[in-house]
């Protein structure tokens, strides 16, 4: 995973900035609406190791990666991050674009 990571900076919902080595991927979401029509949702997701993060990620903190900044949260009541690998070594967070840095 290494090899595919880029720098980006976790930024908390407190202002304190971590550098940090992600590798961006995706998560469709989907859940069914009031009427029965399923609602599909893609999060833009980081994977990062947890040992450049040790404190869980957060609804409402961001990550800035190529000039974009995204904010950590997940439709329809999902956790905003997950483990990723059967060895906890790496957290999946889940967010969405909310525009330039």
């Amino acid at each position: 995973m290494k090899e595919l990571s880029v720098p980006a900076v976790y930024v908390r919902k407190d202002g304190t900035q971590t550098q940090v080595n992600a590798t961006p991927g995706r998560t469709l979401f989907r859940a069914e609406n009031q009427y029965g029509v399923t609602v599909r949702t893609e999060s833009r997701d980081f994977l990062v190791a947890a040992s450049e993060l040790p404190d869980e990620p957060e609804r409402g903190d961001a990550i800035v990666y190529a000039g974009n900044r995204y904010e950590v949260l997940a439709p329809n009541g999902e956790p905003v991050w997950r483990w990723s690998g059967s060895y906890r070594w790496t957290r999946r967070i889940h967010t969405k674009e909310i525009g330039g840095t």
